[in-house]
């Protein structure tokens, strides 16, 4: 039996979205997040994460600083963005295209917020200014960072210890229910023959996945940190909405000391680094895999609707030059049988230790159009879907290798439509790279795919897509707070 590419791509998306957001009384899922899909996917070597697993200015000689400097700006500059929620699927959930809204930098329209900002200025105690200076001091530390060019020490806030061992924890958690999803849907997706072992594996160790789950989360509190730094936090935004302006300028400060220089005309950036460093190369990868029976499936899965409407299609493309283009021979309605599909996946928490997303959802603050803030929309109304300037940002990134496609029709289309098309080019299908050249931090290197005939293996590493957590509405003053007594 055949089925077009547009069915193949709604079930993946189906899967994958339900993998990663959670859904059941184990597992439930975050309402607060929001998936965008990379078209085409963001091919990596391991290499290049090098600067997350030792950090910046760590290298034995100029040299190897220069290329992790190189490195950390290269992927800052991928990250510094704000998520559109205009390009949403119409599959009436919350997913959409990788695409900058209105070309923002995250980085650069949170600064804009941080100084034009109005936040509440009741007197604090001494007591209490020394009691949130030492919780700031638990989350934060500073070092001093060499310039591998003119060896100029400048000081750089970063994650404190704790911090980085809670969102070790909490990464680790989340790669627990990324196991635990993945196992529940392929058995609730599972048909025919080839998914009897999904189902069987599902009735005997479902309980097994849920405990590992709790593992994770008990670890996280044990080792993790995770109910001190939630109560650092708590007592933090306790404290700060009596007296915002002792933090918002420690904000600033921290804001303006993280900016880093590559070395590059123009090319400062914010660092931002992923947890764990060491990912490309860790062991902690769960397998995903679908066929094409799974098209057949009646299974259906309860989502939050935002009826957006601006669908994708899911059929060949080629990316040249930053322009991307569908195959009209190869569209999503072309049809293919006997497919299957497979890969190994995994998550990192994106970290940007200049960033804090507590000030943005504290309520002690707004902005005023014309005194400090100068565009027409806010940073987000909380709607559903959102519309502002800043209605959230890039949480995790989905990373997938080893991906392997297994179907003769497919293999033909893919290899008809790569000899049609320049060989600069990328070739892929839905969020997949399949081959291609693409830049590297060291050269330049071609991602390349295997085509038998039959199976189409590609071995490399790629991006396919980000978990954005979502703001409700900000600024979102707090009811009895005077706009006019804020400063």
């Amino acid at each position: 039996m055949a089925y077009q590419l547009e069915d193949l791509g709604r079930i993946f998306r189906n899967q994958l979205y339900n993998v990663l957001t959670g859904g059941d009384g184990s597992v439930p899922p975050d309402k607060s997040s929001f998936i965008t899909w990379c078209m085409p996917g963001l091919p990596y070597q391991p290499a290049d994460f090098t600067f997350a697993a030792q950090g910046i200015g760590t290298g034995h000689t100029a040299q190897e600083d220069k290329l992790l400097l190189q490195q950390a700006y290269n992927f800052a500059a991928l990250i510094d963005y704000i998520p559109d929620v205009t390009s949403a699927y119409s599959s009436e959930r919350q997913e959409g295209v990788w695409r900058n809204a209105n070309g923002a930098r995250l980085s650069e329209i949170y600064g804009q917020i941080l100084k034009g900002s109005k936040v509440i200025d009741d007197e604090l105690t001494d007591d209490q200014k020394q009691k949130l200076e030492k919780a700031r001091s638990l989350l934060r530390v500073t070092r001093k960072v060499k310039d591998p060019f003119t060896d100029e020490e400048t000081e750089k806030t970063e994650d404190s210890p704790m911090l980085k061992a809670y969102k070790a924890g909490q990464t680790a958690y989340n790669m627990a229910k990324l196991a635990y999803n993945n196992k529940r849907v392929a058995a609730q997706a599972a048909v025919g023959e080839a998914g009897k072992a999904a189902v069987m594996d599902w009735a005997s160790n479902a309980q097994l996945y849920a405990q590992m789950v709790a593992s994770a989360e008990d670890d996280w509190v044990t080792s993790g940190y995770r109910n001190e730094v939630d109560r650092i936090r708590a007592y933090v935004d306790q404290t700060t909405e009596k007296s915002m302006l002792l933090w918002k300028r420690n904000l600033e400060q921290f804001y303006d000391q993280a900016v880093t220089s590559a070395l590059g005309p123009g090319t400062n950036f914010y660092y931002t680094t992923v947890v764990p460093g060491d990912f490309a190369e860790s062991s902690g990868w769960t397998n995903y895999s679908m066929y094409h029976q799974m098209v057949d499936s009646a299974s259906r899965f309860d989502t939050t609707s935002w009826s957006a409407g601006g669908g994708v299609g899911w059929g060949l493309w080629s990316a040249s030059a930053g322009v991307t283009s569908t195959s009209s021979d190869f569209s999503a309605n072309y049809q293919v049988e006997d497919f299957a599909l497979s890969f190994d996946m995994t998550q990192v928490q994106v970290v940007r230790p200049w960033f804090y997303a507590e000030f943005l959802e504290n309520r002690g603050w707004t902005l005023v159009r014309g005194q400090g803030w100068n565009y027409d929309q806010m940073p987000s109304d909380g709607g559903s879907p959102p519309s502002g300037r800043f209605i959230g940002y890039p949480l995790q990134a989905l990373f997938i290798k080893n991906l392997t496609i297994r179907s003769a029709s497919f293999a033909s289309a893919f290899q008809s439509h790569s000899s049609s098309v320049s060989g600069q080019a990328s070739v892929g299908w839905g969020p997949f790279s399949i081959n291609g050249s693409y830049g590297h931090a060291e050269s330049d290197q071609h991602f390349h795919s295997e085509n038998d005939g039959t199976t189409i293996t590609v071995p490399g590493m790629q991006i396919i897509g980000f978990v954005n957590h979502l703001l409700g509405k900000t600024p979102n003053l707090l009811d009895g707070i005077d706009p006019g007594k804020l400063v």
